[in-house]
């Protein structure tokens, strides 16, 4: 089993690519360290990341580091939780930015509501957080 953890939040301030480019690079080198993967997608000031790995491994980051970034606000977990499989195994950090996002993402955020449905679909337990991605950025 592998714990998950899905959260949004938004950007104080627009990042430019570089910005991103160096949490990147930071965020591979310690989730490597740590056995993590991850998935960020970020467009216009809006931060979707899925991390999974050990459950402390996990916490750590999110409870240790994200909450306390600065660069965040509005933070809302979305989902938490054991899943049978990693949803993105061989991505120490993986981004998907505007180039890849921006064309498939016509639409608003969803509401909460939208997400609690998908959380209490009849999702498999290993594909919540691909789902979420789903829902969020509307490229199904």
């Amino acid at each position: 089993m592998i714990y998950q953890i899905a959260y949004i939040s938004l950007s104080r301030t627009p990042l430019s690519p570089t910005v991103l480019g160096d949490i990147m690079d930071v965020s591979r080198r310690n989730n490597w360290r740590k056995g993590i993967t991850s998935v960020l997608m970020y467009h216009d000031r809006l931060f979707f990341q899925v991390l999974e790995g050990s459950e402390e491994a996990v916490r750590c980051v999110y409870y240790e580091h994200i909450l306390k970034d600065p660069r965040h606000s509005a933070l809302s977990l979305v989902w938490d939780g054991m899943v049978d499989t990693r949803s993105f195994p061989q991505w120490t950090m993986e981004y998907a930015g505007p180039d890849k996002i921006g064309k498939h993402n016509p639409y608003v955020l969803p509401s909460s509501p939208d997400m609690e449905a998908v959380k209490s679909a009849n999702c498999a337990r290993n594909s919540v957080a691909l789902e979420l991605a789903k829902v969020v950025f509307r490229n199904a």
